[in-house]
């Protein structure tokens, strides 16, 4: 996640009051890992968030971070376009794009699931609209979507902290851009640690399949997945992240789920077929709360 250590030539030290307890231990636990001074791990934070937006195609770490699959042609900062199945496919079969910062982007009646999943990577920072009948988990694994981020009250579940040697020019876009969001530099902090926290968990997952297109699902209260879902997936595979209750129903047998399904992590509920072997599940299925096999 950080960059290897370095002295700010504007560093200072600063204090932050009110920063949620549980994600900055959370923090400490990452940073300590990777030997990073918080000062730096601080600033890298800001860094990403403000000036390298979240995304799973690169972030500051330790060496050159690893691509996962196709390398996208990239398509950003436009107002609105439209988008078209002979657009995807015309640059060639293994062509694939990345839409970013797009404020009205529409795709086509005649671009169907197919297609997107064998020309498109990611989605981010869109408005997007899908005229054709697209199944709700390609549009979801497509779309990069932040979790919500809810702020303790409790005044044990906070904390002030001090970190030394924070860049002051990074620091100093931190307190303006708390103010403009109306939050506290604790509440603000403790939301992108939360963004932060969730992406390392996601990149490490990542990091087992690095030659294959990965749809990521996540952030989702609720979610049933049948067969006819997965098989339009194609040669892509799939990671549910932190799903409040995933249910797939029986209709999908082991082959099918061997070939689309990853990884399933940190979901409160999850309901699996009994096809699926209970070894298969003890491989995929990490730190969910509860998984039923009926």
């Amino acid at each position: 996640m950080f960059a290897g250590k370095h002295e700010f030539d504007d560093g200072k030290d600063i204090t932050i009051r009110g920063v949620n307890k549980d994600l900055y231990d959370q923090f400490t636990e990452q940073r300590t890992k990777h030997g990073v001074s918080a000062g730096q791990a601080f600033s890298d934070i800001i860094s990403i968030e403000f000036h390298r937006p979240w995304s799973i195609h690169g972030i500051r770490q330790h060496g050159r971070p690893p691509r996962h699959g196709t390398k996208p042609e990239t398509i950003r900062d436009l107002e609105k376009l439209k988008v078209s199945k002979k657009d995807l496919t015309s640059a060639g079969e293994k062509t694939m794009f990345l839409f970013r910062n797009i404020q009205d982007l529409v795709f086509a009646e005649d671009v169907d699931a197919i297609t997107l999943v064998k020309h498109v990577k990611v989605i981010s920072k869109c408005k997007v609209t899908f005229s054709g009948n697209v199944p709700k988990l390609i549009q979801l694994g497509l779309i990069r979507k932040r979790s919500k981020y809810n702020h303790p009250i409790e005044k044990d579940e906070l904390k002030d902290i001090t970190i030394r040697n924070v860049s002051a020019k990074l620091y100093d876009e931190f307190i303006s851009k708390a103010k403009t969001e109306g939050k506290t530099t604790g509440e603000y902090f403790s939301l992108i640690l939360s963004h932060i926290i969730h992406y390392d968990v996601i990149r490490s997952i990542m990091t087992e399949f690095q030659d294959k297109e990965i749809l990521i699902v996540k952030n989702e209260e609720k979610l049933a997945i049948n067969k006819e879902d997965l098989e339009v997936v194609g040669d892509r595979g799939v990671v549910f992240y932190n799903i409040g209750s995933l249910n797939f129903s029986k209709d999908i047998d082991q082959e099918l789920f061997l070939k689309t399904i990853l990884k399933i992590v940190k979901c409160n509920e999850v309901v699996l077929p009994i096809k699926i072997p209970k070894l298969i599940v003890l491989s995929r299925v990490l730190h969910c709360k509860q998984t039923n096999i009926t």
